[in-house]
């Protein structure tokens, strides 16, 4: 898996500048198109046309949830620079260039949650747990902390705090408790933990089930980033059982591409136990 993302030949400055160019764009149309849904819906009560009055009303409140999953959908494409691109240090950039600009902080916990992502794939969890502790939202339900819990427990595992870890997992767990059984949100929630689970598990217990596990989820990885940690785990369990030919065969693929610095720390770790 080495596909390239469409930012990779930009600066962390020019990503930043097409984006609120667009931003800026996008806002003015759905601004100009409420703006004339208002003026139809306000002539319609003149004509006592009531039915078409409320047409324009829904419109409006059509126009702006549209604008605002246009908006989280566009910003959520610069994870492709980090899940594509491996490129730590620029999502870094270009996330950092988004905060600086947002005047009202309308994203800020979002932005301290990518960040400190940035930090860890930078083989910086110390730095990545500093963000974490800023992070907040306007409700404790709010389905951004299962994200901000998540990026905590590999950032604490990874500095080996197993009890802050621990904790972390439970506050998903706890998101987990609050959503139906058959929801989309809990199958989402289902798979972080079982992949969390799988990978902080000591490497000595991991079995048959967990390499299933490990070759499934890097079969279905929707970014190199996530193929790329799988892989590595992969690579882990056959060293841990015997198979140093095959965990080689296994980094060597990963290597073939681009890597974050925590993934490359990662294989040379692994590859000074052969």
């Amino acid at each position: 898996m080495n596909i390239r993302s469409c930012y990779f030949g930009q600066t962390a400055q020019q990503i930043v500048a097409d984006y609120f160019s667009w931003l800026n764009r996008t806002r003015g149309l759905a601004i100009a198109a409420a703006v004339v849904l208002g003026v139809v819906a306000i002539a319609l009560v003149f004509l006592e046309c009531m039915v078409g009055y409320f047409v324009c009303l829904a419109a409006i409140l059509a126009t702006a949830w549209m604008l605002r999953a246009k908006i989280g959908r566009r910003f959520r494409g610069l994870l492709d620079i980090l899940g594509s691109d491996c490129d730590a240090e620029k999502y870094r950039e270009v996330i950092e260039g988004v905060a600086q600009r947002d005047k009202r902080q309308r994203s800020k916990g979002t932005c301290l949650t990518e960040l400190a992502l940035a930090h860890y794939h930078a083989n910086r969890p110390m730095d990545a747990l500093r963000l974490l502790s800023e992070v907040s939202f306007k409700s404790e339900k709010n389905i951004l902390w299962v994200r901000t819990y998540n990026v905590e427990a590999i950032a604490r595992n990874a500095v080996g705090d197993i009890a802050g870890r621990d904790a972390a997992l439970e506050r998903i767990a706890a998101f987990r408790a609050d959503t139906g059984i058959n929801s989309a949100k809990r199958a989402v929630i289902d798979d972080i933990l079982l992949g969390l689970n799988v990978q902080f598990r000591p490497a000595q217990q991991w079995g048959p089930a967990d390499l299933d596990c490990m070759r499934k989820n890097a079969a279905l990885a929707d970014s190199r980033l996530t193929w790329i940690s799988w892989k590595i785990c992969e690579a882990e369990y056959q060293l841990v059982h015997g198979d140093a030919q095959e965990a080689a065969l296994l980094l060597g693929g990963v290597v073939e591409g681009p890597v974050t610095p925590r993934a490359a720390a990662n294989i040379e770790r692994l590859r000074a136990l052969m």
